[in-house]
């Protein structure tokens, strides 16, 4: 491959084509992926790292059917397009339906613009018995065309080289402009003469989606569906992974106490290091198991094609709160964060995205996961699938109803009619599944490794001096239980009285993984010892529903202000406290007492 200046390739396609797929292969990147339309929402830009010999920076646009957008990513892309910021474009086209992928190449073309076009996903062509003729199709379109398949690494090194050892020329136009009829016109006259195919086109998926697409089946379907995940997640896989990890921190923990006390390290600083340090970022960690499981269910979910046809049939039961089956796309991200959640809203209508936002930071993310696991394991462990089901649907039910309080104050515009491509079905591709829930699992330990570290850190140093900073034995005195004192009165509304559990809701505002930290350090003998079932299921709705963690907020405010921020703070807090107290009351007066 012969380059001797650097260049700047563009992808290009429609949605769901596999231009991440494509962008993480060149640049060696985690970006995330999936079978469905969204995934990517604004340009992302790194430098080629996959061949050594071409120096090149790669840009990932966001999925555009045409460049007459409709909705705002496309916008973005087609901006992007009309910028010229780039030396060529791979337009890359799902090679199972070109009639609808050659639009957006025949408007490059008349665009004047340099172009390849990338075959993508030829494997599955081939397996529907669709035959593409390369030599004749690149002669039709007047473009270099390139067969590949970026999910098994087929075809990219002759598509690089082709770019690198010889760039493109500006195509000859066809003279058809923006006319969509003469465009048609001639994408049908080409593949006529370039493609045969099976007469079933995706039969399979067409007879699957003629079931689950109706309301009255997909819906029940997408919570039986979440029950199933909860109940493997929680169930005896697994529980028994995080035991079994449990009791290796327990050895890890031991054998390090038996070196501090043998290297006769002073007891003030074993303490902090094994009751302060190990033991709060250890009980965080002890949860990887079930996050794992949880996000490789996820993933396997989205890869299959599912997600999508989920977000559709979502589509008229949102509709009511403001909001459409594309706002439920940001609620699946926020499932793992909800930063990236925020930020995706940017493919959503101004009324719509103001509205998605302010629900958002109810959707239960992947750190309050570890919280729930906590609570669950010590009260609930018998009912772990169904108590789990039942704060993850609390948390989607006061996202909807924040929604639709919102759309009420407001002029009750209705959300944007819904455009959304459903993919076909497809076995998970295994190194999908492993990018994901390994890029899931860094961002997890990461986490635990500095914002919980630090926070364990803070904390056992708040709980061991008095305000005056003097170092105090009992903790009763320190800085920490004053804390916990002025807010206790407030908090005993909702069973949740003891301070340290207000320390450790203080501290999640930080790092909702923070929760189980502090409490591991300030309880020892465990939540059993200071909740009663209540108190327990309140402080799992007040988990849940609280103030939305300091990057979420960050991110809120880049998008909204910060009057706006401010407000879904406070919003948060009124929420979480007033649905905190009717669970309290309720499970005191109907399950338990006392």
């Amino acid at each position: 491959m012969r380059n001797h200046e650097k260049i700047t390739i563009a992808l290009a396609g429609n949605p769901n084509c596999g231009k991440t797929t494509l962008f993480n292969l060149l640049t060696k990147s985690g970006e995330t992926v999936g079978n469905r339309a969204g995934v990517t929402f604004e340009p992302k830009k790194a430098r080629m790292r996959r061949f050594a010999d071409s120096d090149a920076d790669i840009v990932d646009l966001p999925g555009c059917y045409s460049l007459s957008p409709y909705g705002n990513e496309e916008k973005v892309a087609e901006r992007y397009i009309k910028s010229g910021n780039y030396d060529v474009i791979i337009d890359i086209a799902d090679a199972t339906n070109l009639d609808r992928s050659l639009y957006l190449t025949l408007q490059l073309i008349e665009a004047g613009v340099r172009v390849v076009l990338a075959l993508n996903m030829m494997d599955e062509a081939e397996k529907e018995e669709i035959r593409i003729d390369i030599p004749a199709l690149a002669e039709a379109l007047g473009i270099p065309v390139f067969p590949i398949s970026a999910a098994r690494d087929l075809g990219i090194r002759e598509l690089i080289s082709g770019i690198c050892e010889a760039p493109p020329e500006p195509a000859r136009p066809f003279g058809c402009g923006a006319d969509s009829k003469e465009i048609f016109a001639i994408i049908k006259q080409i593949t006529g003469k370039t493609v045969r195919r099976r007469s079933e086109k995706h039969a399979l998926t067409d007879r699957i989606d003629k079931i689950i697409c109706r309301p009255y089946v997909g819906i029940p379907l997408f919570f039986a569906v979440v029950f199933v995940i909860f109940l493997l997640t929680f169930s005896s896989i697994g529980s028994y992974l995080t035991d079994r990890l449990e009791d290796a921190f327990s050895i890890l923990g031991n054998g390090l106490h038996q070196l501090l006390t043998r290297l006769g390290v002073p007891e003030s600083i074993r303490g902090f290091v094994l009751d302060g340090i190990f033991s709060g970022v250890a009980s965080v960690l002890s949860f990887m198991p079930q996050t794992a499981i949880l996000f490789m269910l996820l993933a396997l979910l989205e890869d299959s094609g599912y997600m999508a046809r989920a977000a559709f049939v979502m589509d008229s039961t949102l509709r009511p709160f403001g909001l459409s089956g594309k706002a439920f796309i940001p609620m699946l991200v926020g499932f793992g964060c909800t930063v990236p959640a925020v930020m995706s809203t940017a493919t959503l209508a101004p009324e719509e995205k103001e509205t998605a936002i302010y629900s958002l930071p109810f959707i239960p993310c992947s750190a309050r996961f570890p919280v729930f696991i906590m609570i669950i394991s010590a009260f609930f462990e018998k009912h772990a699938a169904l108590a789990a089901f039942l704060i993850y649907s609390l948390g989607i039910a006061a996202a909807v109803v924040s929604a639709l309080i919102h759309t009420k104050s407001k002029s009750g515009k209705p959300a944007p009619p819904l455009t959304i491509e459903l993919p076909k079905y497809r076995l998970p591709r295994v190194n999908n599944l492993m990018r994901e829930i390994g890029s899931k699992l860094r961002d997890f330990i990461v986490r635990a490794g500095t914002i919980v570290f630090l926070s364990c850190v803070v904390i056992y140093i708040l709980s061991a001096v008095s305000p005056g900073f003097i170092p105090t034995e009992s903790g009763i005195d320190s800085i920490l239980a004053a804390f916990g004192r002025l807010f206790s009165p407030l908090f005993s509304l909702i069973g949740l009285g003891d301070g340290r559990i207000v320390s450790a809701l203080a501290a999640g505002f930080f790092a909702k993984e923070s929760i189980v930290s502090t409490i591991e350090i300030l309880i020892p003998e465990g939540l059993a010892a200071v909740l009663s079932p209540a108190g327990a299921a309140s402080l799992a709705a007040f988990s849940l529903l609280y103030a939305p963690c300091a990057a979420t907020l960050s991110a809120i405010r880049k998008e909204l202000g910060t009057g706006k921020a401010i407000y879904v703070l406070l919003r948060c807090l009124a929420f979480a406290f007033l649905v905190s107290f009717v669970v309290y009351t309720a499970f005191r007066i109907f399950i338990f007492i006392g």
